[in-house]
């Protein structure tokens, strides 16, 4: 049997996303053969940051949708005064500038909270015309990046001294820490790098959860169940037997096929509340993920099937 799941990671400073991914599934490998080939990341952190990264295995990296599209929470440093090329502390200085004062910071933070426009950093996995930013920035060029609109939530500085300041920021997914250091430094008359980020957050996970790449094993792995899945914003619901065979082969699902999710029904009888075109977490009467429908004029149309029977 292989084993299907997510994984809390605290990555730590100095790897890749893609190399702490990496390890973990050969070390998952070498513990265990139920473990499946595929694996993948809901979001990656750079190399010089650490924190909350989660890692999917086997048919739930199918679900990195809505893993992905959580909103954030982050512990980060600027230095002011400074600004790289990378707009961390691995690039090469590019600018220098004035240092704020406090009183000059915190008047121009609630002007980044909320719906705002934001350009990625020109070293990005950004595409601009089919080849990644961080590429053509390499190369010498200008990537010219079309702005982004993004939500911070909130933005609480925790203490500045000299030139360093450290911050607490909420934010929608999407959003670039290091374009928000550059741009509050543009705003404040200065400029400025993040030094430090570490991610505590993501949607309803903390870095309280977490496990370091060598403690991810059959006993961290997390299983999708239905409360992890409305956590994620999803509707649930179970299949009844006899129409679970329809569904796993792609077929369209009416009304009467499943059972929503008691705690749920009091929203359909909120005449103001629809659940028209939202996703729903199907599972089996065993508790088994079996897709994500949509469901729409009282019918729950496939958008992800997961394609193994069930057990």
């Amino acid at each position: 049997m292989q084993h299907s799941g997510f994984f809390l990671v605290d990555k730590p400073k100095g790897f890749t996303s893609n190399r702490v991914l990496q390890d973990i599934r050969k070390s998952l490998s070498v513990q265990s053969s139920a473990y499946p080939q595929k694996y993948g990341h809901a979001g990656t952190l750079d190399s010089f940051a650490s924190g909350l990264l989660i890692i999917l295995t086997g048919k739930i990296t199918r679900l990195s949708r809505w893993f992905m599209h959580q909103n954030k929470e982050y512990e980060a440093v600027f230095r002011f005064g400074e600004e790289t090329d990378t707009l961390d502390p691995q690039g090469k200085i590019m600018a220098i500038g004035e240092l704020p004062a406090r009183e000059t910071l915190e008047r121009i933070i609630p002007s980044f909270c909320g719906n705002i426009e934001q350009i990625p950093p020109s070293y990005s996995a950004v595409h601009v015309g089919g080849e990644r930013s961080y590429k053509i920035a390499r190369a010498g060029n200008k990537p010219e990046i079309s702005p982004r609109s993004i939500i911070i939530h909130d933005i609480e500085l925790e203490s500045f001294q000299e030139k360093e300041a450290t911050l607490r920021i909420r934010c929608s997914s999407g959003t670039y820490i290091r374009s928000l250091a550059r741009d509050i430094g543009h705003a404040c008359g200065s400029c400025a790098t993040v030094i430090s980020l570490r991610r505590t957050v993501i949607g309803p996970f903390s870095i309280s959860e977490a496990h370091s790449p060598q403690e991810c094993n059959e006993k961290s792995i997390r299983v999708f169940s239905p409360d992890i899945a409305q956590s994620l914003g999803l509707a649930t619901a179970v299949i009844k037997l006899d129409f679970v065979e329809h569904f796993i082969h792609g077929g369209t699902l009416p009304a009467k096929a499943v059972t929503l999710d008691c705690d749920q029904m009091t929203l359909f009888r909120n005449p103001d509340f629809s659940f028209e075109s939202k996703p729903v977490a199907l599972f089996s009467e065993k508790g088994e993920l079996l897709g994500i429908a949509e469901q729409k004029d009282k019918e729950y149309a496939p958008r992800v099937v997961m394609a193994e029977e069930p057990r």
